[in-house]
């Protein structure tokens, strides 16, 4: 009965988790493909995420976890209440707790790495955010395989962190592409209708030596960055640097982009 109790708990933890995602997706305006199940629970899917502003992603991320803590001190109070306590809501305290601290954890595909991916995005750049996101979630992986060799020797028969870390592991296999794909789609988001007019500008002071794919990493999902060379005070704009990547390559410096477009200009007069 135990086991019941258990599994039970823990798939209203997960249903809980992934249905505040689905709620607040479908409440910001983007599109839900599908709810999938993986390994260590559930999963939403979401289309046109890169047209939501940061605040509003930021809301899409947190709100599972949240949900799950909302829960757990709902039926922790609940159960005290009665000052008798009731079994399954401790159980259901406990698990939605557990699920909803371990999805802030500060790795992908976790959505405590989410927020702190797009946060970094934003402050460095994304394709720099992605590579420092990659290096960590090695760390997180192994350090769960750690912890979780440990506990299965101290607790028999329970492998949830060994688990844990494999799946990271494994899912990070996959998450270059996906990560480059999401720098795509976030570059290409800033461009829609509802966000190009509401959306800030960064400066950023660059040399003019700096190399294109230097420059290229500095890109942002939710600023257009406009890169200052020197005392010059006409700008390279963000989407003159990405046409000249789609024409000639990575190739070259932000120099050499600043000479391209000054003698187009003047065949142009």
């Amino acid at each position: 009965m135990t086991i019941v109790i258990t599994i039970l708990m823990v798939a209203a933890s997960l249903l809980i988790h992934e249905w505040a995602h689905v709620f607040v997706i479908k409440f910001m305006g983007a599109k839900v493909e599908k709810v999938g199940f993986f390994p260590l629970g559930m999963m939403a899917k979401a289309r046109r995420l890169e047209t939501l502003n940061a605040w509003e992603r930021y809301a899409v991320f947190v709100a599972g976890p949240a949900a799950n803590i909302a829960i757990a001190l709902w039926a922790f109070a609940v159960s005290h209440i009665s000052y008798v306590g009731v079994g399954f809501l401790d159980d259901l305290a406990f698990y939605s707790a557990v699920l909803g601290i371990f999805n802030l954890l500060p790795a992908l595909p976790m959505d405590g790495g989410r927020i702190l991916h797009q946060f970094l995005g934003n402050r460095i750049g994304i394709l720099r955010a992605n590579r420092f996101m990659l290096r960590l979630g090695i760390v997180v992986s192994y350090t769960f395989i750690l912890f979780g060799i440990v506990q299965a020797i101290l607790f028999p028969f329970n492998i949830s962190l060994l688990l844990a870390g494999f799946f990271i592991r494994k899912k990070h296999k996959t998450l270059p592409s996906e990560l480059e794909a999401a720098f795509h789609l976030a570059i290409d988001g800033k461009n829609h209708i509802n966000r190009a007019r509401t959306l800030p500008i960064k400066k950023i002071k660059i040399s003019p030596d700096t190399n294109i794919k230097q420059a290229m990493e500095r890109l942002t999902g939710d600023y257009f960055i406009n890169f200052y060379i020197d005392d010059n005070k006409q700008p390279l704009r963000e989407q003159t640097l990405i046409n000249h990547v789609f024409k000639h390559g990575i190739a070259g410096t932000v120099g050499g982009i600043i000479v391209d477009v000054l003698v187009k200009s003047e065949e142009s007069l």
